[in-house]
């Protein structure tokens, strides 16, 4: 479903990922995980052309993406790119103006023409799904953090992407509210939504993620399942790292 190989990064004189490669299959969870500037979020950001690389390709089903798209002249293309990996931020960005289903009916109605009425009821059906129903009618600022993530998760699956693109979705909540937003995508991967996702939670990766890839200095240091990486990794960096989790 996913793959890239040899994308590089460079932002100024830092080289930020330095040639990655990896394939994500049909239903599979990926957590990437390692510390704090390795590259994660980068590599996630460039796997939709949100970040635009320096070098290698990526491909989303039967779309694949080079350096040097625009975002004006290769827009059909790039909408194509993202219709197939929807994103999920760290701060939600929601609409502050519109409501909860405003919110999550937004792209499907403005972007892929759906009938209000057929994107409402999708809408409603999701967030029946992450559980917030009962918040249709409010608005962000009315909302836990940890509500208005699920929010975000229920306005990216409402475009029905081929896989979900995830950045730290639990770093900027509360320690209490961690758990809502991981029962809603241990969900989702017990349904076999495909999904990368960055992440500090081990416990989540461990427990959810099929493979586990681990960053250091732009580079993917150590791949596996989430076993093997946790309790058997084979990497000097990655057994630092864990070491310092601990």
């Amino acid at each position: 479903m996913i793959e890239f190989s040899g994308v590089k990064k460079r932002f100024g004189d830092l080289d930020v990922l330095r040639g990655v490669d990896g394939r994500v299959e049909k239903g599979e969870v990926v957590a990437l995980i390692g510390p704090s500037g390795s590259g994660k979020s980068t590599l996630l950001r460039c796997l939709n052309y949100l970040c635009p690389f320096d070098d290698g390709k990526v491909v989303l089903g039967d779309v694949e993406l080079r350096p040097g798209l625009d975002e004006r002249r290769d827009a059909a293309h790039l909408r194509r790119a993202r219709l197939r990996a929807g994103m999920v931020f760290q701060q939600f960005n929601l609409f502050p103006h519109l409501t909860v289903l405003g919110n999550v009916i937004e792209a499907p109605v403005h972007v892929k023409g759906l009938p209000r009425a057929e994107a409402e009821q999708k809408a409603l059906r999701l967030l029946e799904r992450v559980g917030l129903l009962e918040k249709a009618d409010a608005r962000p600022a009315e909302l836990s953090g940890g509500q208005q993530q699920r929010v975000a998760i229920a306005r990216a699956l409402c475009m029905e992407p081929d896989a979900l693109l995830l950045d730290e979705p639990t770093s900027a909540l509360d320690p209490q509210l961690v758990g809502e937003v991981l029962n809603v995508l241990t969900g989702l991967a017990s349904e076999g939504q495909t999904m990368i996702i960055v992440t500090h939670e081990m416990r989540f990766a461990r427990q959810v993620a099929n493979h586990v890839w681990v960053f250091d200095q732009g580079y993917i240091v150590e791949r596996g399942t989430a076993e093997q990486v946790f309790e058997r990794p084979a990497e000097a960096r990655t057994k630092d790292f864990l070491a310092h989790l601990a």
